[in-house]
């Protein structure tokens, strides 16, 4: 591989990485199957709103999942779309069909290889998603923060500097919309 070949492998896009609370919890507490019940009627609910806001839903993985849109204000859009679906979804059952996500917001060179996709976005937005990331919050790589639009810009808050080695990563928190 060389340089020739970057542009005809990497993509630049954003992706969201999501993580559902709770999820070890929640099987010991009513199995595996029960989950993924759960979390297969968000997916196919969501599925076509994800579409809707610019996105695609990539792959599941576990209690997670991995999209792509166009661009970082588009990937704000669609966590902010997964958030009413949620909310759809919730009203009116009992607990523990109820779920909530967090959310991690990359954007960069991706590698989009077999219906997969790779780069330092994905791996920091899952960083961000799966272990920083608090139910119903949305953390954005620096990459991702700088790309966005002036009016989605206004809804980031700084949340804290993260480090991975040496290298210190100031990550945003993207306030969430109001229902």
């Amino acid at each position: 591989m060389d340089c020739h070949s970057f542009p005809g492998l990497f993509h630049r896009q954003a992706v969201v990485y999501t993580d559902t609370a709770d999820f070890t919890l929640r099987t010991v507490r009513d199995g595996i199957l029960h989950f993924l019940m759960v979390f297969d009627r968000l997916v196919q609910a969501a599925d076509p709103e994800v579409r809707r806001a610019g996105g695609t839903i990539v792959k599941v993985e576990g209690d997670s999942l991995l999209l792509r849109f166009r661009d970082a204000p588009a990937a704000c859009r669609g966590v902010d779309t997964i958030e009413a679906v949620l909310r759809r979804l919730n009203r009116g059952r009992p607990e523990n069909e109820q779920l909530r996500f967090s959310y991690g917001i990359g954007y960069g060179d991706i590698l989009d290889l077999e219906g997969d996709l790779f780069g330092l976005e994905v791996n920091l937005a899952s960083k961000l998603g799966e272990d920083l990331a608090k139910p119903g919050e949305a953390l954005l790589t620096p990459a991702a923060a700088a790309a966005l639009d002036t009016r989605t810009l206004r809804r980031l808050v700084p949340y804290k500097v993260v480090t991975f080695g040496e290298r210190a990563i100031p990550v945003q928190r993207l306030r969430a919309k109001r229902p």
